[in-house]
């Protein structure tokens, strides 16, 4: 099946309506109306004319579709593979450009597969921060059609960078091999290259590939990107007024290397410097921002994904999410790599949103059940370009929503939506999601995509990537070590603040 718009009204009748502005823990019956791929009406007993499909949601939660504002769809099939790796050591066991070009059945299988499991947990928009190896047109073909074929909606941008040396590089022993060191280094690119291609594919496929994909832009980091390419990433946002989503800040050693030159512009005044820092940038991370930092964000009008537990895995800390609350800063929610964090669950995000604030402070604080799921859906949508479309639901807002059943244990006795979504449901309570008003999950299934004959065929090519996975992991063992030893060498450097608990300050 494609990902077309579905024709046939829609009407959800007698279903739990949650809004993010009415009572959030009862919310009222409704019945909701939809026409093509919006809502054009939502109340109680809605009359309709003949030819309408109804969706019984009786004794049933109508919420709407989650947002996943960061996601890189390179790595699907290392899922489950690394385990107890700093980011630095993460990282050359994940990079796509280490594993070389890969075939392209294997780049439609892994996007319907990462897009299948955000389908089946309420994710209806996916913001796919991808790197392509090589940077090839059929290869943007393969993963676009893969998810039109899935039927989620997906923002979709290819990563940039021209620098390729490692964030820990300063860092690295200075007695080290030159052999290794060119490892560790990598290859350059143009900058040129890479805003042609990103360029030519937008002219050639549009703003607007299908009416389910739409276009960001992807700067890997500001030290991974010369001046030039954050310039021309700029210049592109400025004329298609396209959300910029870059990593910034995630690692300690990321802000300590800023540290090594006193005199060095912060990350956040590089992008500055190029015309970045305005409402559409996105601070992927952003674990290590100063106060100093945050201000600036907030004056602005810029915002923060977090991606709480790939931050956790990958040992980077805990981002100061109370700080960017009272800062006035929109924080979105991403569920990154599955290599660092192992699935695609925006209810797994919300609860750590809310939990984790916990471990820096004591007091009773604001981030709470509703706030996290306006993270996980406004907040998504003001990140993504499209909070006119989604995040809601509302007479006009596209279609896109989930349908929980409460007579799962999650919602038993049910007290409360918001924070029974948050702390007790997981995914499992879900039986139907709509995406464009065209139902893409019912009773708990896809029916987009044959899931069984995915999971084979997946289960084909797997051994194949295991061995790849294998090969490299051998030919980067001896540069665990002095990753190690760099990353403590890291360590020494202060910066006068912790994002680590029960160290005390640096």
């Amino acid at each position: 099946m494609t990902g077309s718009t579905q024709v046939t009204p829609i009407l959800i009748r007698g279903g739990r309506v949650y809004d993010h502005d009415g009572d959030i823990h009862q919310p009222a019956q409704a019945d909701i109306l939809i026409h093509g791929e919006r809502i054009e009406r939502i109340g109680p007993n809605l009359a309709v004319e003949d030819g309408v499909e109804i969706i019984d949601a009786v004794g049933k939660l109508v919420v709407p579709g989650f947002v996943n504002a960061h996601y890189h769809s390179h790595d699907v099939m290392a899922k489950g593979l690394f385990e107890e790796m700093p980011f630095d050591i993460w990282t050359l066991h994940s990079n796509p450009a280490n594993y070389g070009p890969r075939a392209l059945k294997e780049v439609r299988l892994r996007t319907l597969v990462g897009a299948a499991e955000q389908l089946r947990n309420g994710i209806t928009t996916i913001q796919d921060f991808l790197t392509l190896v090589p940077q090839d047109e059929a290869l943007v073909d393969t993963v676009l059609s893969a998810y039109e074929e899935a039927g989620v909606r997906v923002v979709f941008a290819v990563a940039a960078r021209d620098r390729a040396a490692l964030d820990i590089a300063p860092f690295m022993p200075r007695d080290l091999p030159e052999a290794v060191r060119k490892r560790i280094a990598g290859s350059d690119r143009k900058a040129s290259d890479e805003l042609e291609f990103i360029a030519a594919q937008i002219k050639r496929l549009g703003l607007k590939p299908t009416p389910l994909q739409t276009w960001a832009l992807a700067p890997s980091a500001p030290q991974r990107c010369s001046q030039e390419l954050l310039e021309g990433i700029a210049a592109l946002s400025r004329e298609h007024e396209l959300p910029v989503f870059t990593h910034v800040y995630e690692t300690r050693i990321q802000a300590a290397a800023a540290r090594q030159q006193p005199a060095a512009p912060s990350h956040l005044d590089i992008l500055a410097r190029a015309g970045l820092m305005n409402e559409r940038l996105n601070i992927v991370h952003g674990v290590w921002l100063t106060a100093h930092d945050i201000a600036q964000i907030a004056e602005a009008g810029a915002r923060v994904v977090h991606n709480p537990v790939s931050n956790l895995k990958l040992k980077s800390g805990i981002a100061p999410i109370l700080d960017l609350y009272r800062a006035g800063i929109d924080v979105a929610l991403g569920c990154d790599n599955y290599s660092c964090a192992e699935t695609q669950n925006i209810f797994i995000a919300m609860r750590m949103l809310c939990l984790l604030p916990a471990v820096t402070d004591p007091e009773p604080h604001p981030v709470h059940a509703a706030y996290a799921l306006k993270a996980a859906t406004v907040m998504g949508a003001r990140a993504v370009g499209l909070e006119d479309k989604i995040g809601a639901l509302k007479p006009g807002m596209t279609a896109d929503l989930m349908i929980l059943d409460l007579n799962e244990p999650a919602f038993v006795p049910f007290n409360s939506a918001a924070r029974q979504i948050v702390f007790s449901e997981a995914g499992r309570a879900i039986e139907t999601v709509l995406v464009g008003g065209r139902p893409v999950v019912r009773n708990g299934k896809l029916v987009t995509v044959d899931e069984a004959a995915l999971a084979a065929a997946v289960e084909e090519i797997a051994p194949a990537f295991r061995r790849d996975a294998q090969t490299l992991a051998t030919r980067n063992a001896d540069l665990t070590a002095p990753l190690l030893n760099a990353n403590r060498e890291a360590w020494k450097v202060s910066l006068g603040f912790e994002r680590y608990i029960g160290r005390g300050t640096s």
